[in-house]
């Protein structure tokens, strides 16, 4: 098949749906499909601290189409720091592209995403397959009330609509009342790897919690600040806190760290590549998320052979188990017991070994790319055959 994959998020833009993208492309070629990545060109990236560990060179075609900037609106979509094409004719210049291509799949991720991909969908061929990855989860907004209104006609006109989890379904079906399939987030999971070489210098005779996103609200930064200095006051520099990712809010997270524990405190930055070597260099991943819709870096942890300590959202609770990966808390604003779960993990050497050795498990067998390209290849297959991908979910929303 010629498939092409339509995303607003694509490297050097770093996220979950910029890996997702780039895992699906590699795999579905590994299969022996023809795929093109349609993405704008991309202003402003921010840097990365391990810009030396290049993202390997893809293995398929990418294409650039418009111009991509990133924009964050307190209050809108699902409170994330986000991405948008745009350029002047944008819908026409994806049609011709799709037409003089003679694609047989136009797959766009995130569709609620203006403008980018609703016109990509408006523009895929009669006689090519139209579908769309969701990925997020939303809380009713005015935002997304008046967004819905103007990209409806777009996910109707759909013939195939995943989501990533279970999860975004309850929170698409207000705004778009259609029928979804289930195929998960895929991970690498020979890069992400126990094996993956730690950190030197934050190595050594204490223990170290690994927390991994955005520097967005939801993510939690404060509550996870907040748990370490918990753990801080009773137990001093025995255990340490390394904290992976940046954002606008960063200067303000740098302040809200008590003097005393400063020192043992490790702001990485922005990372790539390098995440792998950081989980393993700490004891335990924690996420205190409030709002995720499946929990890539739950995954990439998991991967990485760590317990974890996330908190009980329907995202996280669709991927792991009360205590056989970890420990899931509630509420995730929650820092006492968060710090209460971390105390658990580092305190069980053997039930924290149990449990990030099934978390790598469920990260083999249920995620890695392999599989999950398989499930995209047979879901094209079935569409193309005029047949319902019931399979591709155990539960789906009501038909409209």
């Amino acid at each position: 098949m010629r498939i092409a994959i339509v995303t607003d998020f694509y490297y050097p833009t770093l996220g979950g749906i910029s890996e997702h993208v780039d895992g699906q492309a590699r795999a579905l070629t590994d299969l022996g499909h023809e795929v093109t990545v349609v993405t704008g060109r991309k202003l402003g990236a921010p840097p990365v601290q391990d810009d030396a560990m290049a993202v390997p060179e893809p293995t398929f075609e990418v294409a650039t189409i418009g111009t991509s900037i990133r924009l964050y609106v307190p209050g809108w979509g699902n409170g994330a720091e986000t991405t948008h094409t745009i350029g002047p004719r944008l819908g026409r210049r994806l049609g011709a592209f799709f037409r003089g291509r003679g694609f047989d799949v136009v797959h766009v991720h995130a569709p609620y995403n203006p403008q980018m991909p609703a016109w990509a969908i408006d523009n895929t061929p009669d006689d090519a397959l139209s579908i769309a990855t969701f990925h997020s989860v939303f809380s009713q907004t005015l935002g997304m009330d008046i967004q819905a209104e103007l990209i409806r006609p777009a996910i109707e006109r759909l013939d195939g609509r995943v989501c990533v989890s279970e999860a975004c379904i309850g929170s698409l079906t207000p705004y778009f009342p259609y029928a979804y399939d289930v195929i998960p987030n895929g991970i690498d999971t020979d890069h992400f790897s126990p094996d993956a070489e730690p950190v030197a210098e934050l190595i050594g005779d204490h223990r170290s919690i690994v927390f991994v996103g955005r520097f967005d609200p939801r993510n939690g930064v404060d509550t996870m600040i907040q748990a370490h200095q918990l753990l801080f006051a009773e137990r001093g520099p025995a255990v340490r806190l390394i904290i992976v990712g940046d954002g606008p809010l960063r200067p303000y997270y740098e302040r809200t760290v008590s003097d005393p524990a400063r020192p043992y405190v490790h702001f990485a930055g922005r990372l790539n590549r390098s995440r792998p070597n950081y989980l393993v260099s700490g004891d335990v991943f924690c996420t205190p998320c409030d709002r995720a819709s499946f929990g890539m870096v739950l995954l990439e942890a998991m991967s990485c052979g760590r317990a974890v300590a996330a908190s009980r959202i329907s995202g996280f609770q669709l991927l792991m188990e009360d205590g056989r990966q970890g420990y899931l808390v509630h509420p995730a604003k929650s820092a006492e017991r968060f710090a209460t779960a971390l105390a658990q993990l580092l305190d069980d050497d053997a039930g924290r070994e149990r449990m990030a050795a099934e978390g790598r498990r469920t990260a083999l067998e249920r995620y890695a790319w392999p599989q999950v390209g398989a499930q995209l290849e047979n879901y094209y297959a079935d569409l193309t055959a005029g047949r319902r991908p019931a399979w591709a979910s155990a539960r789906s929303s009501a038909s409209s």
